[in-house]
């Protein structure tokens, strides 16, 4: 361990001499997390196929099925609910956490502990995807690399975004809807500055994983020509159909969420199992219901599959496994099962189509291709993903009409219903409301000393680098106030603590390290201004210092302090409302 930490520091002591010393590490670990985390979903996707083949999960289950894959669900339900409650669910939910309330940092037990659980219950046969816990696994990989070299905060974040680039883009082969699922869902800005790190790590990513597997893409190519104008009708339909399910089929995830929460919350393991066993059992109508259904899947894109009734089967079979077993808490994503729904949906009604109108329809390939965007944008709220996404899995521009009229049609008539993606919903159930634009007002009427902590670890001017280090190394908080005859004189972070002992400045005493630009906040100034100031100068903490005196600290806010705060302010207004409504009902 030792000589593990002294390694660090050697490489520390090298790279980050200075700003430019910084840049090029950071442009490094860009390429290092492209490529790592191709090999990252290589070996999560081959592992996956492996161990369904072991457990006999990859048809309709039998009892040898039931018991192996019973065995490798409970052991990785048993790290999720007692060990490693962050790799529960998808895991882009905990990244967007990661990113707004604690500056991108996810611990390596974490990132891989999501990867064997993931191995784990995705082996078993669960109705899930694995895109998701390679995109959390990959900014695991991203955050580990940026905190390991003492990167800023920013630099750090900006690793997080582009490990969930390279995730996304190694798992489908599309870099660019990898670029933009990353910038409009996960960092949840298209004008992020961070835009060229993640194209370089997306293209890193595909063509590593291309190279690897020996394979451009993940489906056949379904190529698309518009027969009669008319058509574009059924594809408006498809839209319209997207938009209803897509939030009927989120309310059902939120539901037996609710249920799991309330009714199971002490045997959260006894709902994975029975979540299992549903699938076990719904696998004998038909075993596309297993696994994430990419085989399935492409079967409709080809128009292989022309039954309207198995269509509808194989939808209403995924709709109701995958509600059970995302909301069991188990590790996997939603990318693929909701393409699958949406392509199972979008054939359909491309078939019952073709039955009345078969002289102005094309294959059913190609609305199985829009209905799978479509839903995606309904349940992930991400137009532009779905639409790049299908494009680039089609390679064909004759596509893009009959899906943007879909998609765009899905969105927006689905916001009248839903206006929040099935992460942002399963967020707010957990009680973790993130501040967006239009809580702007909340933020503005609630104040900083609301929500500031008192108790501020400080550290003394006169101590040396290597005397701070050593009383603060086991501590979780990123950065420190410097008080000099209990005067504010600077502030300063552990990871630049890391790097001066990486430059060997043991002996330098922290008045002449600290930064002495200090950005500093008010105790009467609102939540709003606080929030905007640790996201505009990239800092994980501000000091709160007295109206009468601005050298005297009398808090410590953060953006979990702000987050925490938010929610419990939600919560409270949500509690009235609904009291109110009830005294009116009774007068």
């Amino acid at each position: 361990m030792k000589s593990f930490i002294k390694v660090r520091y050697i490489l520390l002591g090298k790279f980050l001499k200075d700003s430019i010393s910084e840049d090029r590490t950071y442009f490094a670990l860009t390429l290092i997390v492209g490529f790592i985390s191709a090999m990252v979903v290589i070996a999560l996707h081959h592992g996956v196929l492996y161990l369904r083949e072991v457990f006999k999960t990859s048809g309709s289950f039998t009892w040898e099925s039931f018991l192996s894959g019973g065995v490798a669900i409970f052991v990785s339900g048993w790290l999720t609910t007692r060990k490693l409650p962050w790799t529960a669910g998808s895991g882009i939910p905990n990244v967007r956490i990661a990113l707004a309330v604690f500056h991108g940092k996810i611990s390596l037990k974490d990132t891989v502990g999501k990867f064997f659980t993931s191995l784990l219950s995705l082996g078993s046969g669960v109705s899930l995807g694995l895109e998701g816990p390679a995109v959390a696994t990959c900014s695991g990989l991203g955050s580990f690399l940026g905190n390991y070299f003492s990167l800023s905060k920013k630099r750090v974040q900006a690793l997080v975004a582009v490990g969930s680039a390279s995730g996304v883009a190694a798992a489908f082969h599309t870099p660019i809807s990898a670029v933009v699922f990353t910038l409009e869902e996960v960092v949840g800005d298209l004008n992020a500055k961070i835009l060229g790190s993640i194209i370089i790590s997306s293209v890193i990513a595909v063509v590593t994983s291309q190279m690897l597997t020996n394979t451009t893409e993940i489906f056949q190519e379904v190529h698309y020509r518009l027969i009669d104008h008319r058509e574009l009708i059924f594809y408006l339909v498809i839209g319209l159909t997207a938009s209803v399910i897509g939030p009927i089929w989120m309310n059902t995830v939120l539901k037996f969420r609710e249920f799991n929460q309330k009714y199971m919350n002490n045997h959260k393991l006894t709902f994975i199992m029975i979540a299992f066993c549903c699938v076990g059992l719904l696998s004998q109508i038909h075993p596309g219901v297993i696994g994430s259904g990419s085989g399935t899947l492409e079967g409709t894109l080809l128009s292989l599959i022309l039954d309207p009734k198995i269509l509808i089967t194989l939808f209403i079979l995924k709709f109701i496994s995958t509600s059970i077993c995302y909301s069991s808490g188990m590790s996997g994503g939603l990318f693929m099962p909701t393409l699958f729904m949406g392509a199972t949906m979008g054939s359909f009604i491309g078939v019952t189509c073709s039955y009345f109108f078969p002289e102005i329809t094309t294959m059913s390939g190609a609305y199985a291709l829009v209905g799978m965007g479509a839903f995606f944008a309904t349940v992930i709220r991400a137009p532009f993903t779905s639409i790049l996404m299908v494009f680039e899995l089609t390679r064909d521009y004759n596509i893009m009409l009959p899906l943007m009229i879909a998609n765009i049609t899905a969105y927006v008539i689905s916001a009248k219903i839903e206006n929040k993606s099935i992460y942002e919903k399963i967020s707010e159930q957990d009680g973790i409301h993130l501040p967006s634009h239009e809580d702007n007002e909340i933020l503005e009427s609630l104040n900083v000393e609301d929500a500031m902590e008192r108790n501020v670890i400080s550290l003394n001017s006169s101590l040396t680098l290597i005397e701070a280090y050593k009383g603060v190394r086991k501590e979780s908080i990123s950065g420190y106030p410097i008080l000099k005859n209990g005067r504010l004189i600077g502030m300063i972070a552990k990871s630049d603590m890391s790097a001066a002992i990486g430059r060997k400045e043991f002996q330098k005493k922290l008045e002449h390290l600290c930064e002495k630009k200090v950005i500093k906040i008010y105790p009467d100034q609102s939540l709003m201004v606080a929030f905007h100031r640790l996201k505009r100068f990239q800092i994980s903490r501000l000091p709160v210092v007295s109206r009468l005196d601005d050298k005297r600290v009398v808090g410590v806010i953060t953006a979990q302090d702000i987050v925490k705060k938010f929610g419990y302010e939600l919560n409270e207004t949500s509690k009235e409302m609904e009291d109110l409504l009830e005294d009116t009902e009774i007068t």
